[in-house]
């Protein structure tokens, strides 16, 4: 269940807008929410998800994102993401998932592992 979550972060470290547009298109389900720190708004569509993506590329040249850990349930998924250049992490974070018919339809990322102050 938890595939379309792998294929999105696939995209983050993807070279090719091509690639990364069709690794998303096949990870996302209708009505897609994305949002994080970095985000100033939420992004609700595809275009505004890519365009993110490109700027990611942009910013971290060779950059990408792994899940690390992940854990399922009801339709629900969360994952440790590893965000990495030239093989060295450079953060790490949550990210909390809603899972409609095995598509990613809600993702809401935290920066760290949300430890305490």
């Amino acid at each position: 269940m938890t595939d379309s979550l792998h294929i999105l972060f696939s995209a983050w470290g993807d070279p090719s807008p091509e690639t990364r547009a069709a690794k998303s298109d096949a990870a996302l389900g209708p009505d897609f929410y994305y949002s994080d720190p970095n985000t100033p708004v939420p992004i609700t569509t595809r275009d505004a998800y890519l365009h993110y993506l490109a700027q990611f590329s942009a910013m971290m040249p060779k950059g990408s994102a792994k899940i690390v850990a992940v854990s399922e349930h009801h339709g629900h998924a969360r994952a440790t993401v590893d965000f990495e250049k030239d093989g060295k992490r450079m953060m790490r974070g949550q990210n909390f998932a809603d899972l409609q018919d095995g598509k990613v339809v809600r993702l809401i990322g935290f920066t760290g592992m949300g430890e305490p102050d």
